[in-house]
């Protein structure tokens, strides 16, 4: 028979599971979906964790190792996801053009660059 703890952290490591592989996938849609279940998962383990520390039974040491495990997978997730937005950061800074891009244009500042004043050329400025 399985408390109601240990059914909230096995569906935790269910959806655990679930947004690694669309990490491994890199597929925006269902890692958005994924990760909406876990953290609805997740509330509810925190739930379920808070009414068995209300109750006599305490948390055994082979649930702890599970937790700890979470907590483990929770912190590779981070750094992935990390990665992953680095990643899509530059490939969409390559798509799309900032903003201050005429300040880098091929043939001068372009449009928004800075216009000198008209006057004379400095080859004919004197030197003094």
């Amino acid at each position: 028979m399985t408390t109601p703890l240990e059914d909230a952290l096995q569906t935790v490591e269910q959806h655990i599971e679930a947004v690694s592989a669309a990490l491994l996938k890199a597929d925006a849609p269902t890692l958005e979906q994924a990760s909406t279940g876990l953290r609805d998962a997740a509330a509810r383990f925190t739930y379920a964790l808070d009414l068995s520390r209300q109750q006599v039974s305490s948390i055994t040491p082979a649930l702890k190792a599970r937790m700890d495990a979470i907590a483990a997978t929770l912190v590779v997730h981070r750094e992935s996801l990390a990665r992953l937005a680095a990643i899509t950061d530059r490939q969409t800074a390559v798509l799309v053009p900032s903003q201050d891009s005429s300040a880098n244009a091929t043939y001068g500042n372009g449009l928004g660059g800075k216009q000198k004043a008209a006057g004379i050329a400095k080859i004919y400025r004197s030197a003094g």
